[in-house]
């Protein structure tokens, strides 16, 4: 059973994540929970229901992560949660769109509703198998009491996971110790699992070290997985060696998530959060140790079952997506702030059009133009290289018909930014023809979406 998880699993890294700001010879016990501020209603998913929008009350949208990779195929992950506690499943429903009242994206004072926007669902019925790295804070600030308790709730998600999840833990204070390999045994899993409280640890707290530590384990699953880190911590990073940026940057290159709780009113503000914003996340902030359980109960839940809305922003930059449902009784709205601006070696789609077998822009390309212009005229450093993409047709005698095409295409659009006023070394232009389908060539669809241009950043 121990490696049954390698196939297709969706990676999932839960790190529990705890520290103080500094002591001198391993952290000093936080002996009492943090008293919660006036109005604290934390939502904590415990259980699924079918939507039905006669009955919704007392329901909100939450956004919990944005997948800005492909920066024109943005995807927003969501759930819709009544009564803080049940996640709402089937609004995507053919019968359901007219509740959907509006999405719309805004980029500066300009704001464009969205009308072919996709949303989907996964439920824990289809979703694929997860793996779960449980990476344990045990220094000092834990104290034995909060260690075990800690402890105890790994143990209990263990035990109430689904056969096909798999599951890694790792231990650390100003070291880290992975002390059981990724494993969908559950078994296997307990038999190594040592709840021993503080036990060789009660140091000082190396969170981007832990975080580290746990990516890694993760990489022995399916190299294109999705991968989610979920952060605990009551406090700060004192002891890694490794950066947040370089945690971040290794989190995107290897498709993980970052989901970030905070524990306490000891916390670096907003430290935790900008993991869970820079990678796909959710963030919690919880204050009560009995909450362990349930914080590891909604995650659990959120991972195995959630919305995605997918849409295509034309304009580089900083968004701000609203949804909004109109329901019989109540009206949900939620919004979102995201960026788009393309990463180094980020591969952006751009929407430009000619017409059959013709290498001159049409007009209808435009927009895509004047996106791209004003990205690089943002970053006057930037160095992109277009990329020119045909289907596999070809009513010529000349095998390298379709790369001439592709090639001739490319240069078009490198001219229309060079006539806009963009130094012509900043731009690197090449056809590929029919060599790098993205979709099957034997449907109309597939070819379609093979005949494209896209730009990758070589420079920022």
């Amino acid at each position: 059973m121990k490696y049954l998880y390698y196939s297709a699993i969706a990676t999932v890294a839960v790190i529990m994540l705890i520290g103080c700001q500094t002591a001198p010879k391993g952290e000093a016990e936080i002996m009492n929970d943090a008293t919660p501020p006036a109005g604290y209603n934390p939502v904590f998913i415990k259980s699924k229901k079918d939507f039905v929008p006669e009955n919704v009350s007392k329901s909100s949208i939450q956004i919990s992560g944005i997948d800005t990779r492909q920066p024109n195929a943005v995807k927003v992950r969501f759930h819709l949660v009544e009564d803080n506690q049940y996640y709402l499943s089937g609004a995507n429903r053919n019968q359901f769109k007219k509740y959907w009242c509006l999405v719309a994206d805004s980029t500066g004072n300009r704001e464009k509703v969205i009308a072919n926007y996709k949303i989907k669902e996964l439920t824990d019925e289809e979703q694929k198998p997860v793996s779960i790295a449980l990476v344990a804070d045990h220094s000092g600030s834990m104290g034995d009491w909060r260690a075990s308790a800690v402890q105890d709730a790994f143990e209990k998600l263990v035990k109430n996971k689904k056969p096909e999840d798999a599951i890694t833990i790792v231990k650390y204070d100003n070291k880290t110790v992975t002390e059981v390999p990724l494993s969908n045994s559950s078994d296997e899993i307990l038999s190594k699992f040592q709840k021993n409280k503080l036990n060789g640890f009660g140091g000082m707290t190396a969170i981007s070290d832990g975080i580290s530590a746990g990516i890694r384990e993760l990489m022995k699953a399916p190299v294109h997985s999705p991968k989610a880190v979920i952060i605990f911590t009551d406090g700060w990073d004192n002891s890694s060696t490794m950066k947040q940026d370089s945690i971040v940057r290794l989190a995107r290159a290897t498709n993980t998530q970052i989901y970030a709780i905070d524990f306490g009113d000891n916390i670096n503000q907003g430290y935790m959060k900008s993991f869970s914003d820079s990678a796909n996340g959710y963030y919690h902030h919880i204050y009560k140790t009995d909450e362990f359980d349930l914080v590891f109960d909604d995650v659990y839940n959120r991972l195995k079952n959630y919305y995605e809305i997918e849409y295509n922003p034309q304009v580089y930059g900083q968004h701000k997506l609203k949804l909004k449902m109109c329901l019989p009784k109540d009206t949900l709205y939620q919004e979102v702030t995201f960026d788009n601006t393309p990463n180094i070696g980020s591969i952006g789609l751009l929407n430009v059009y000619f017409d059959f077998d013709k290498s001159a822009l049409k007009k209808e390309s435009d927009e895509a133009l004047e996106a791209i212009l004003s990205l690089m005229k943002g970053y006057p450093n930037m160095e992109i290289e277009l990329r020119g993409h045909t289907d596999n047709m070809n009513g010529t005698k000349d095998p390298d018909y379709n790369v001439k095409l592709s090639q001739k295409r490319a240069d078009a659009v490198k001219a229309s930014l060079v006539k806009k006023g963009i130094k012509e070394n900043r731009i690197k232009s090449k056809g590929f023809g029919e060599t790098v389908p993205v979709a099957d060539n034997a449907t109309d669809e597939g070819r379609a979406m093979n005949r494209r241009t896209e730009f990758v950043v070589l420079k920022k």
